[in-house]
């Protein structure tokens, strides 16, 4: 499953694929304390059946693992295949996620979508077929039905489901609109959830007149939650993309130059106009964080360089490959992500920019309320005549 976050928590790397860190998830012990009280809340507990059951909730758990890192290799597969680079893959409680560096467009999404709940579908099958073999007769249960699990829960059709980014690959081709498809997506989410609890709760009902047992309502009631908050924040982007699509990157970008890292703030003052914003490039000439030109107080500007004073990029997202004539909506949601107040731009040409958030605060509040226009319009000519930046 390809997310926008982890829901999990901040991840820790455990391993790498090539220069790709592969990390895990904090909810995985939460799993097992989760899996644990189901396996144990119809029986009578003694050591014997507590025992038991913490032997059986390690071994579904540990194929859960595997049936996730499965996954995950599938979706990073196909986007190395397609020369959609990786940079993070994810493992945890919710399948993980694949992040990458660069946006792609609907036919590739579709593609790396639908790898990993075929990479699981292709497991439960060789399961099956093996199923005789001794050396692993304990496993292939738990790990056949987990993965062919994944597979009929990654299908469906809403996000954040794989099947949910093929529906919005689908609506994207169709509209030209990215955000046409991730608001049907969300939606149909939001459907899915709803029907799957339903149908989960009501089954038991219509055929043996009775309730599911309190503990699968519990952790049914947990999944929905979770993925209605998925959705909820994937409309909540929708609601901010369909303003950002309107705003052309040319119309908000600020042109900007660039320093090497140990250029002395003296010489940086002497140059560009206060205020301003120079990017700062490491020995390897790549972009690691932003100068205001002025910061950083007057004592001992002849010794103290951009390194010092620049403020330090969050992450390999913080460069975009942007296209002027197209809307800033990839670049502002990478900007909130990170919670960073500027990002760099580079252009087909090979040129930077720097995108602020105060610069896309004021557009888009123009764009939203019906007193913005004046009011942004008045912040812009203050800006302008200061000379400051936001």
């Amino acid at each position: 499953m390809i997310m926008l976050t982890s829901p999990a928590g901040k991840p820790f790397t455990v391993a790498r694929l090539g220069k790709v860190p592969i990390s895990v998830g904090q909810s995985w012990p939460y799993l097992l304390i989760g899996l644990l009280v189901i396996l144990l809340a119809d029986g009578e507990l003694n050591s014997v059946t507590i025992t038991d059951g913490a032997k059986a909730a390690l071994l579904w758990w540990g194929c859960l693992l595997a049936a996730v890192a499965i996954h995950e290799a599938g979706h990073a597969l196909m986007s190395l295949a397609l020369r959609v680079p990786v940079h993070l893959i994810v493992l945890d409680v919710w399948a993980g996620h694949v992040r990458t560096r660069i946006p792609y467009g609907p036919g590739r999404a579709m593609l790396v979508a639908l790898a990993g709940p075929l990479a699981n579908l292709a497991t439960a099958l060789l399961s099956y077929y093996n199923r005789q073999v001794a050396a692993w007769s304990l496993t292939v249960v738990p790990f056949m039905v987990l993965n062919l699990g994944m597979f009929i829960y990654h299908i469906l059709p809403g996000l954040p489901q794989d099947g949910g980014l093929v529906v919005s690959g689908v609506v994207h081709w169709v509209t030209q609109s990215e955000t046409s498809g991730m608001e049907v997506g969300a939606w149909s989410g939001r459907f899915v959830v709803v029907a799957a609890a339903a149908l989960f709760l009501g089954v038991p009902i219509v055929l043996a007149g009775q309730l599911p047992r309190p503990v699968d309502m519990v952790w049914v009631g947990l999944l929905v939650a979770v993925l209605w908050r998925e959705t909820s924040q994937l409309l909540r982007v929708v609601r901010r993309r369909h303003l950002t699509d309107q705003i052309l990157t040319r119309s908000i970008a600020r042109p900007t130059e660039t320093v090497p890292l140990h250029t002395r703030l003296d010489i940086i003052d002497a140059t560009y106009k206060r205020g301003s914003g120079v990017l700062v490039l490491d020995d390897d000439e790549k972009p690691i964080g932003v100068l205001v030109v002025g910061a950083g107080g007057p004592r001992r500007r002849d010794v103290r360089t951009a390194g010092d004073e620049m403020l330090l990029a969050p992450g390999p997202d913080w460069v975009q490959d942007a296209v002027l004539d197209d809307d800033i909506s990839n670049q502002a949601d990478v900007m909130v992500a990170t919670s960073y107040p500027v990002i760099a731009i580079r252009t087909e040409e090979g040129r930077y920019g720097l995108v602020w958030r105060a610069d896309l605060d004021k557009e888009m509040y123009r764009r939203g309320s019906l007193f913005g226009p004046r009011r942004a319009r008045l912040e812009l000519q203050r800006a302008a005549r200061t000379g400051s930046q936001p």
